[in-house]
């Protein structure tokens, strides 16, 4: 019993890294804070969070795209550029030390309206949302919902049943999308 908080301890130590890996991979946002190691490179390191475009500036090679590409694929990326006149054989980790939330939102006639978080592993279709908030109400118009999208100054008209429906293709939604769904005029 007297063993109990030096196992926890040894416990703790072994699972933290792993967790802490696990928190730091998979794929890169927009507008993620990342971290970008070289191995015994220590000026090279680079901590920051990447443009709107996705791109963060790293020392020697410039900007970088690294939205939408996993940390690993991230890091050989940045191998590759630097080997090309740089470094003989760069070693590269990359991590994600902070997530920026990516957000959608449906208002009107929805069950439960409201703000809703994106997976950014999972892309989220417009049938997916209205689902996510409850489905439509009772005097809800599902042929003139529409989709107000970031850069564009009008909204779109969606047909949202003939999407539940099947007989139109559903659509993939993009951070701060918002649905709007109309009351029936009866």
């Amino acid at each position: 019993m007297k063993h109990f908080p030096f196992l926890f301890l040894i416990l703790l130590l072994v699972l933290s890294p792993a967790r802490a890996q696990e928190a730091a991979s998979g794929t890169i946002g927009s507008r993620d804070s990342v971290e970008i190691r070289v191995f015994r490179e220590d000026e090279l390191t680079t901590r920051g969070q990447l443009s709107d475009s996705g791109s963060i500036s790293i020392p020697l090679i410039g900007a970088v795209k690294l939205a939408g590409l996993s940390t690993d694929a991230a890091a050989r990326l940045i191998e590759e550029k630097l080997r090309d006149g740089y470094l003989v054989r760069p070693e590269v980790t990359v991590a994600i030390t902070q997530r920026v939330r990516k957000t959608i939102t449906v208002h009107g006639q929805a069950q439960r309206p409201g703000m809703f978080l994106l997976d950014p592993n999972r892309p989220l279709t417009l049938a997916e949302a209205i689902g996510m908030a409850g489905g439509m109400t009772r005097i809800a118009n599902p042929k003139k919902v529409t989709l107000k999208r970031r850069g564009h100054d009008q909204p779109f008209r969606v047909d949202a049943k003939a999407i539940i429906s099947g007989d139109s293709k559903d659509i993939p939604l993009q951070d701060g999308d918002v649905i709007y769904i109309p009351e029936s005029a009866f």
